[in-house]
């Protein structure tokens, strides 16, 4: 039986591999037209396929193939000759159910309408499909049917009714596929918040995923929409629908799904740039004046450690100052903390489709750490999203602990100088008397707030919160339009999350008039990298 078995797999990988293709334009030639090709193709791939699952071996397999395929072409031309061309083939509906003792299973195999029926089978729900084919194709009785699925006989009828009504309703539609059937888009995302789960990343790194999310975005669909839309099976669409829906991914209004977290599409995109570039020039220029102003009393009474030349300090104001503004501007406007979901996380989400825009406008920001933090800005541009990399939890820990004993003229462990010698040379060096000096910028908390006061008094403070509260505006006036209703009351989130943009804008302002110098070897670099001493 093994033996039989592998046989018949290789024959049918040899026939769909080797025979396809060519079966297809032989039926092209005859039938004269795409779709009738298609079906008289399936309907020939069916037989052969059909045959070899029951044992058939064959002596001569190109013989027997192209046999086949003249016989079911022979029956297909007889069949059109004697009919008219306008009618859409054999109905369902004429078999009566309740005939539990045929074998209806052989009739429906051997039907012209083979294809578009095993077709819409794979769009049926599962309620239905898994009635249909108990019963035309394991050829099993209502009755047995309905104590497997623990029914009533009745229900099984009704059911079974209501399916074939389905399917013949779908047989007789033309099946529009939506384009990501065939060329599905990629979405990146982006996150925010705290995820000791693991998701949502887990369960977005495949394109199946992630074309149902975009699918579904401003958009509610049935699984049945979505089967069509992606080209997806219903069996298959909701195995992955169920995994995005318990991801807290999906809402499910009624028996549609719908995105819950913001997938801005192209034209959303591009009108939230061109929103945000429209203002960016008054914001550029006055960040500038506002650091030049500012820069010798920002080295004397805010930064207690790292270095203090003016490129280093720009690179880091730069995004910083921005996101106090920010920050100032939604905390006016309500609650903007990523949602808390249903295992109890609290995270954000938002997508990108795809699009082209006239530059490069990503920023990232993280770090590490509790009494003691480590933070870096990543720049979406010029080689500088990792640099020369960030330190994990302990290593903050260890190397402000040899920060704070410096600062206090306190001598070092002999533990805390093996751990300051091997932090040597990334992110701090050693002083002549073998104390780590930061190599990144060094802050406090009452150095922090020193700086902040200082922003706050400056003359251009007002006019940028201006400016970055017109941004908001603008942006909620294009997230309402872009968005469904399910995520009109967490919009502020998202126009926080692309108010961020403003930050990569500002830098490409300021590298191209001259105010922030590129570094050299950006592997090697360290801009933008900050640690705080907390208490």
């Amino acid at each position: 039986m093994q033996e039989t078995n592998i046989t018949c797999a290789q024959s049918i990988n040899d026939f769909a591999e080797n025979y396809m293709e060519k079966l297809f334009y032989y039926c092209l030639k005859r039938t004269g037209n795409q779709f009738d090709a298609d079906d008289l193709t399936q309907d020939i791939a069916l037989t052969v396929i059909t045959a070899l699952n029951k044992g058939v071996v064959p002596q001569s397999f190109p013989a027997w193939v192209w046999q086949i395929a003249h016989n079911r072409y022979a029956r297909w031309a007889k069949r059109r000759h004697s009919r008219n061309e306008s009618e859409t083939g054999a109905d369902i509906g004429d078999y009566e159910i309740e005939d539990e003792d045929g074998n209806i299973a052989d009739d429906m195999i051997h039907a012209e309408q083979t294809a578009l029926l095993r077709r819409e089978l794979a769009f049926i729900r599962s309620e239905y499909r898994h009635i249909i084919v108990a019963y035309y194709v394991e050829d099993k009785s209502v009755r047995e049917i309905a104590s497997a699925l623990s029914l009533s006989v009745n229900t099984v009828k009704s059911r079974l009714l209501r399916a074939r009504k389905i399917l013949k309703e779908g047989m007789d539609m033309a099946r529009e596929f939506g384009k990501r059937s065939y060329k599905p888009e990629d979405i990146t995302f982006c996150a925010s918040g705290s995820q000791p789960s693991g998701l949502p990343w887990s369960v977005v790194q495949r394109s199946i995923p992630k074309n149902i999310l975009l699918e579904a975005s401003n958009n509610p669909s049935t699984l049945e929409e979505l089967s069509v839309a992606l080209g997806i099976a219903l069996p298959y669409m909701e195995e992955e629908v169920g995994i995005l829906y318990q991801a807290t991914l999906l809402d499910k209004q009624g028996d549609k799904f719908v995105t819950n977290f913001f997938i801005l599409d192209r034209d959303c995109r591009l009108a939230i740039y061109h929103a945000l570039r429209r203002t960016a020039e008054e914001r550029s220029r006055l960040l500038a004046e506002i650091m030049n102003d500012s820069m010798d009393e920002i080295r004397r009474s805010c930064v207690v450690g790292g270095p203090t030349d003016d490129n280093t300090l720009r690179w880091w104001l730069t995004p910083y100052l921005l996101d106090c503004l920010i920050d100032e501007v939604v905390s006016e406007r309500g609650v903007y903390d990523p949602p808390v979901r249903a295992n109890g996380e609290s995270w954000g989400f938002v997508g990108y489709e795809a699009a082209e825009l006239p530059e490069s406008i990503s920023m990232g920001h993280d770090g590490t750490g509790s009494e003691n933090e480590f933070w870096q800005y990543r720049y979406g541009d010029y080689a500088m999203w990792n640099q020369c990399g960030a330190p994990d939890y302990d290593e903050v820990q260890s190397v402000c602990r040899c920060f704070r004993r410096y600062l206090a003229g306190e001598p070092l462990t002999e533990y805390e100088k093996h751990l300051a010698q091997a932090h040597d040379e990334r992110f701090t060096h050693l002083n002549a008397e073998g104390y780590p000096v930061p190599d990144v910028l060094l802050f406090t908390d009452e150095s922090i707030g020193r700086l902040h006061a200082l922003f706050d008094r400056h003359r251009h403070h007002g006019t940028l919160l201006r400016n970055i509260a017109d941004a908001y505006d603008a942006l909620a006036e294009i997230f309402r339009k872009y968005s469904h209703q399910v995520l009109h009351d967490s919009l502020g989130y998202y126009i926080r999350m692309e108010l961020y943009k403003v930050r990569m804008m500002a830098v490409h302002d300021l590298v191209g008039n001259g105010v922030l110098t590129l570094p050299d070897d950006p592997d090697k670099s360290s801009l933008g990298m900050h640690f705080i001493l907390h208490g």
